[in-house]
């Protein structure tokens, strides 16, 4: 069978990544790319020998386009993704799945109702650290979690802003250093710890005032689980730090740093069985310090996905996840009290 053509609609910085993920996936090959910027479109779609375009519909009427990468600010994701699904294009969204939850709603109705494919860019999930620390988790070998914690002490100057009007904005971004920087990080958590309960956040610009947004958050968190933790986020901390997860259970500790697991103390004496790899995925102080193999396998998922119909696995509803958890810790800072998360569903 043929690869199906996939476009990447949006040609800011993060757009690289994708077309790098995507040339290294056998069921997929990039056709074209669409941005309102004519040169931002024309420098990537010749970078990669593909069609580029301005106009949305001419993009979408490009024969053999089966799907769409979503690369455009995030406060723009339900609106374009929902115009994809409309006229029958497979939809991968980057992080958040946009900024609201109703936003993420209306896409993921968007998509279900046109019958196509949604995935969202959480990379990290796919990643081989992050995933033994949920199978160890979920087979009970830290026996009930007591403390999961999430740090995201990351660095980014007043000229990353300035590069791009929407970062740092309530309508285009969302917010700031939870919904963007740290939103995959407290995924992760999400993912391997469980849902979680009630969440208490503050919230504050302390080293770039001009931006709309926060640049630092902390917050207490509790889990359904009844476990207890903290949640770092910033991009105030210089020269900025790798990511960093904390799990504590009756029967030991295990820490992800950055993509690595640098401890690894389990009562019953076992190794860790991944040997550490080299940190290429760390963002810390550089946006685009990363590498692409984590899109890669977010691709490669999501080309499975459509040749087997099943959904993705960080489908909508996954993607919806993280969003609901920052939601909830934009809410407490704002509103100065805890604030509870909803039951998950049974």
């Amino acid at each position: 069978m043929a690869p199906f053509g996939i476009g990447i609609l949006g040609c800011g910085a993060v757009a690289k990544v994708h077309a790098e993920a995507i040339r290294h996936v056998p069921d997929l090959r990039l056709a074209a790319v669409c941005s309102r910027s004519q040169e931002s479109a024309e420098r990537l779609g010749k970078a990669y020998g593909v069609h580029w375009y301005t106009d949305l519909d001419e993009f979408f009427a490009l024969p053999g386009l089966d799907a769409v990468t979503i690369c455009t600010p995030s406060g723009t994701h339900s609106e374009l993704g929902g115009a994809a699904a409309l006229v029958g294009k497979h939809v991968v969204v980057e992080k958040p799945i946009d900024v609201s939850l109703d936003k993420a709603d209306a896409l993921i109705e968007a998509c279900r109702h046109s019958g196509v494919r949604l995935a969202v860019s959480l990379q990290s999930r796919y990643l081989d650290a992050p995933r033994l620390l949920k199978k160890t988790v979920a087979e009970g070998r830290l026996g009930r979690l007591v403390m999961a914690s999430a740090y995201v002490k990351w660095y980014r100057s007043d000229e990353y802003y300035a590069a791009a009007r929407w970062r740092g904005t309530l309508a285009l971004d969302g917010g700031g250093a939870a919904i963007n920087q740290a939103i995959h990080t407290i995924d992760l958590l999400r993912w391997i710890a469980g849902p979680l309960r009630q969440v208490a956040a503050f919230k504050d610009r302390l080293t770039h005032p001009q931006i709309e947004a926060e640049d630092t958050l902390v917050a207490a968190v509790r889990f359904a689980s009844g476990a207890c933790g903290v949640i770092e986020a910033a991009t105030s901390i210089y020269p900025g730090f790798r990511r960093r997860i904390e799990l504590t259970g009756t029967e030991g500790t295990v820490v992800l740093d950055g993509d690595n697991i640098t401890v690894w103390q389990l009562r019953d004496g076992s190794e860790c069985p991944l040997k550490p790899a080299a940190q290429v995925s760390d963002g810390s102080s550089n946006p685009m310090a990363i590498d692409f193999e984590g899109h890669r396998r977010v691709m490669a998922d999501f080309a499975r996905a459509i040749l087997d119909g099943s959904a993705p696995e960080i489908d909508g509803a996954a993607g919806r996840e993280s969003l609901e958890v920052v939601s909830a810790l934009y809410a407490s800072a704002r509103e100065g009290r805890p604030v509870a998360l909803p039951e998950p569903p049974a």
